[in-house]
Formats: C-alpha cells, sequence, structure tokens
C-alpha cells in the first residue's frame, strides 16, 4: 500500500478548439529535497519509434507554491533538471494535440482523446508514487472514458507512473456497450463519428474473443476492467495495460470483411493483456522512455499476437473454416512479398524496429523482414511442429502458458520477464531439444518460414490457387485518390531490373490510359512473356520504362486434405475450434 503524497495533474479542456491543452502538474515537497529529473517520453510502450511529443510542447514553466518562479534546467531534448527544494513544485505546461491516430493526442471542438506517454511527464523520483489525474473544460454533455479508475472529472488513479503512461482518456459524445467475462467487464466506447457503428455487437464480438484468450492461459484474466476506446481512423491499435484504443471507419462494423479485420484487431489488443503488457521481453521491464529500448523478443511480442489474432476469433465462433485458412494464406502471402524476408532474421528485424519497420517507406519491404507477418507465420509453424510431435499435445498454446506461469507477474503482480533463452527452454519443454533448435533457427535464419511439411498433423494441405492469374509487374501497386501508385518495387523484380521506382505514378500502358480496377484486365490481355511500356509520373517528370511480363506465380492455399483422418481431423477441432467439413 502506498503512503507518500501522490502526483496530481488537472488538465484543462477549455482551450481544445484551439487543440490546446493545459496541463498542471503538482509535485510533492517531500520528494524534490534532492531535486531530480523531469522527463518527458519519446516513446511509447508498444510502438517501437520515437516520437519527440516534446515536439507538441508549446511551453513549460515551474514555480513553487508560493508562486515564485523555479528554473527548469534542460537536460537533454525532451528532459529538465530540477534542483533540490523544500516546497511543492507545480509544473505548468501547454500541449499541442492535433495529430490524429491512436498513439498521439487529437482534440478539438467535438471530443479531446489523450494518450498517457504524451500527456503526462515524470518526475523520476516520484515514478513509484501514486499519480492523479483531475479533468476540467469538460461540458457538461460530454462523456469521459478512461483506462484508469475513476469516473466524472475524477481523480483518476494510477499506481504509478508507468501504470499512468499506460492509460488513454476520451472525453466527448460517446456510445457504449459492456458484457462480463469471468466476472470482469469488458467495455467497447465508440467516440467517433456516425451512429451507424454496431456498439452492441462490437462488444458481444469482444466478450466472445475475451472468453477464446481467456481459455488459451487456463482461466485466468490479469485485469480488473477492460476497455476499448475506438476512435475514426483506417485502421491500427494500440494496447494498454487494461485496455486499447483502435481506430477504424464506422461502416467497418457492418461491412462482412472489414468487420473480420475489426475482429483480428479487437483480438490482438485483447491479447496483449497477457502478452507483452504483462508476459514482457525482459529488455522491457520498466523502460527508459526518453530513450529507445532494444529487444529481439518482438516477433514473440507482435509476431506470435498476430498468430493468435488469425485463431482466436475462430476459436470464439466469430469465423468459419474458410475465414481462418484464407487469414493464414494472406499471412503466407505478406511475407512472400516481402524479399527483406531473406536479407533479415526476425532478430534483426526486432533490434530494428526503431530504424526499419516503424519508419516506412517505398522500400520498406525490401529492406528488412516484417516481424508481425513473419513472427507469426513462423509461429504457425512452430505450433504444426510441435503438434506433430505430440498429436495430443496444445502445440505452441503449451510454450505460450508455460512462459505464463514461470515468467507472467509474480505474486505483487509486477512482470518478471523473460530472456530468449527462456523461450528455447519453453520449446524444450514442450517438444525436445529438436523443437527448441527449430525456434531458434526460423528466429535467427534469414528466410521466411515454410509450414507445409507439417500441415498433414491438422488434416490441412497446400494447394495451388486456381484462380485467374495476372502476370507479375513485381511490385505492390495501389489506388491513391484516383491514381494508380507503385507503392514498392520488389527488389531484383522485373520492374526493379526495368528501372521503375516506388512511389512512381502509373499513367498508361502501352499508350492506354487505365484505371486501378482495369489493371489486372490489362496486364492479362498482353500475358506472361511481354514486353509492355510503362508511362510513369516520377516527380516532376514523365519517364518510360519497358518492363517485361513474368508469369504469374501460383500462390498455396490451405484446405482440409480429402484423405485427412479422424484424428487429424479432431485434433484440426481442437487446435481451432472448428469442425471441419466432410
Amino acid at each position: 500500500m502506498h503512503h507518500d503524497a501522490p502526483v496530481t495533474y488537472l488538465v484543462d479542456l477549455s482551450a481544445r478548439e484551439q487543440h490546446l491543452v493545459g496541463v498542471t502538474m503538482r509535485i510533492p515537497a517531500d520528494s524534490l529535497r534532492d531535486g531530480g529529473r523531469l522527463t518527458v517520453a519519446t516513446w511509447t510502450p508498444g510502438s517501437y519509434i520515437v516520437r519527440d511529443y516534446v515536439h507538441h510542447l508549446q511551453r513549460v514553466a515551474a514555480r513553487d507554491d508560493a508562486g515564485h518562479a523555479i528554473t527548469l534546467q534542460p537536460d537533454g531534448v525532451s528532459a529538465w533538471r530540477v534542483a533540490p527544494m523544500d516546497d511543492e513544485l507545480v509544473v505548468e505546461l501547454e500541449w499541442y494535440a492535433y495529430d490524429a491516430s491512436v498513439r498521439t493526442n487529437h482534440v478539438d471542438d467535438r471530443h479531446a482523446m489523450l494518450i498517457g506517454a504524451a500527456t503526462f511527464p515524470c518526475f523520476e523520483p516520484t515514478r513509484d508514487r501514486p499519480h492523479h489525474v483531475h479533468l476540467t473544460g469538460v461540458e457538461l454533455e460530454h462523456e469521459v472514458a478512461s483506462l484508469l479508475p475513476g469516473e466524472g472529472d475524477g481523480p483518476y488513479v494510477a499506481d504509478d507512473h508507468d501504470h499512468l503512461v499506460d492509460a488513454a482518456f476520451e472525453v466527448g459524445p460517446l456510445r457504449g456497450s459492456a458484457v462480463d467475462v469471468h466476472g470482469v467487464e469488458h467495455r467497447f466506447i465508440w467516440a467517433g463519428h456516425g451512429d451507424g457503428v454496431d456498439v452492441r455487437g462490437l462488444a458481444d464480438d469482444l466478450g466472445r474473443i475475451a472468453h477464446a484468450a481467456t481459455a488459451l492461459f487456463d482461466g485466468e484474466l490479469p485485469a480488473p476492467r477492460y476497455t476499448v476506446l475506438g476512435i475514426d481512423g483506417e485502421g491500427g491499435g494500440l494496447e494498454h495495460r487494461d485496455g486499447c484504443v483502435v481506430a477504424f471507419p464506422p461502416h467497418a462494423s457492418t461491412d462482412p470483411e472489414r468487420r473480420r479485420r475489426l475482429q483480428a484487431l479487437l483480438t490482438h489488443e485483447h491479447l496483449h493483456l497477457w502478452n507483452v503488457r504483462r508476459l514482457v521481453p525482459v529488455d522491457l521491464l520498466r523502460p527508459p522512455l526518453d530513450t529507445p529500448v532494444l529487444t529481439p523478443s518482438l516477433w514473440i511480442a507482435e509476431g506470435w499476437t498476430s498468430y493468435y489474432d488469425r485463431v482466436l476469433p475462430a476459436r470464439a465462433g466469430l469465423w468459419g473454416v474458410s475465414d481462418l485458412l484464407s487469414a493464414l494464406d494472406r499471412l503466407r502471402d505478406a511475407v512472400e512479398e516481402t524479399p527483406g524476408s531473406r536479407l533479415q532474421s526476425l532478430h534483426d528485424a526486432s533490434m530494428t524496429a526503431w530504424t526499419k519497420f516503424y519508419r516506412r517507406d517505398e522500400n520498406t519491404p525490401n529492406a528488412g523482414a516484417d516481424y508481425y507477418a513473419q513472427g507469426a507465420l513462423a509461429a504457425f509453424a512452430l505450433d504444426l511442429r510441435l503438434r506433430r510431435e505430440d498429436p495430443d499435445g496444445d502445440g505452441l498454446d503449451a510454450v505460450l502458458r508455460d512462459l505464463w506461469q514461470r515468467h507472467g507477474p509474480d505474486a505483487s503482480g509486477r512482470p518478471r520477464g523473460y530472456t530468449e533463452q527462456d523461450v528455447l527452454d519453453a520449446f524444450a519443454r514442450a517438444g525436445g531439444d529438436a523443437a527448441a533448435a527449430y525456434a531458434e533457427r526460423l528466429s535467427t535464419v534469414a528466410e521466411p518460414p515454410d509450414p507445409t511439411p507439417d500441415l498433414e498433423v491438422l488434416g490441412l494441405v497446400a494447394v495451388e490457387d486456381e484462380d485467374p492469374l495476372t502476370p507479375r509487374l513485381d511490385a505492390l501497386i495501389g489506388a491513391e485518390t484516383g491514381r494508380i501508385r507503385v507503392r514498392t518495387v520488389l527488389r531484383d523484380g522485373t520492374a526493379w531490373r526495368a528501372g521503375v521506382s516506388g512511389g512512381d505514378e502509373l499513367l498508361a500502358i502501352d499508350g492506354e490510359t487505365l484505371t486501378h480496377e482495369e489493371l489486372p484486365t490489362v496486364l492479362r490481355r498482353h500475358g506472361p512473356g511481354t514486353t509492355v511500356r510503362l508511362t510513369l509520373r516520377r516527380g516532376p517528370r514523365i519517364v518510360e520504362r519497358d518492363v517485361r511480363l513474368e508469369a504469374p506465380r501460383r500462390r498455396p492455399r490451405l484446405r482440409i486434405a480429402r484423405e485427412a483422418d479422424a484424428a487429424a481431423r479432431a485434433r484440426f477441432t481442437r487446435w481451432s475450434g472448428l469442425t471441419p467439413p466432410d
């Protein structure tokens, strides 16, 4: 139990139409006798890129309780030294908040989204004390939803500064629904525009996902309450200790395909309650937030979570067999379309997340592995291998539970952390030294995982697709405001060799203009082996390049094997929660 006086913050939203947020921080006198360091985070847990939140700091000033100015001595770009003093220290900050994402602050005339890392500085000597947040400037008709305990204007109570950073607030016109999962309230809050979002249905989806995730960990749900804050956006999420923030367009809840993607996103963030937030790579235990922290284990933290965000919706009864197998097919496609997977191991990709994966450009797929997709494919391959070695076992589920029991929170609730060797040891316990060696190879060798040799254990087979096939440009191409944009030219492919560049706008093929929808038809009309002339806009220039169309690459597609016996079909059901079709 804490007995020290808390650090308090008063958040003023009265100037939010100008996108300004005022924060008054009060640091108790008994913590200032030796002075200390005041820091603003440069990154937020779960998102491994330096965001320099201090960029949005309009002003910062300090005074004692009597109103006398106190000098803050700069100590780096986002920290200040505070000299020893005997009085309470009051720090006043003004933030500009107009960056709409799940990782940044955004306030306007309609709402306010506040992320802990981007809002609340840390006085390092008080990091372990309780931190209380009060709100002012909230309009009477608006509601407040927070990932911290509290209501109304506050106080919202964080156990310590780490807990505060791992929280978020949404203020505005909110719609919500809740379900109970093993005595833990799960809330879904929609804070975006439009009344068409199926809030009740999404809360039910969340509940079913939570039941499936809790079953994965033998019925242990580690949060006192779980809250999803949904905001406007095209996709993406950020996990927090007791909830998450997710972004999606309002119609995503009613369009079947988008609904499935949203269910996968909700699964991903909910599973982070265990994997990442409480089962933590040792390097990320209480990390400093004013400097990057490297770990080789993001392929586990994010990759395994990405694998289960495909499996758990099936176990929850939200997806059918074709949904699950198609999601795994798309996973393999994503890895195959990443030439960097043959240049960089998962360990290396995890270590370079700060400088490569999260700093994306048109060359990113060529520059390194995607530890989300490739880590998920590795998890699938490992799951299959373990189930082949022990057909009556629980595969990767057993490894994850083992890690949770040995390296999850201790008796006080503090995560203990795990190393890569701890993970290999867990594989050895589940499947012997061969399984551990296979896990080490998949994580340290630069090559795409291939689950094909072990599909049989679940009664699966990989069949080449039979869809109408389009000749290859070996480029990732997308629509952008009515234009055809070459997003990435895949390394060593036909467009690469011809001198096409990522970022080019495709204007015409053999002098014929076309739309993005028409592109596959035009390529099929020319056929593989044909050389076509691409007319491209590259900045202010028009360039032309002759590209030889390559034969289409048939992609493997997962199917239930016709010859699968009853035992394999039973293992499929145990793995997926679904009954395979006859």
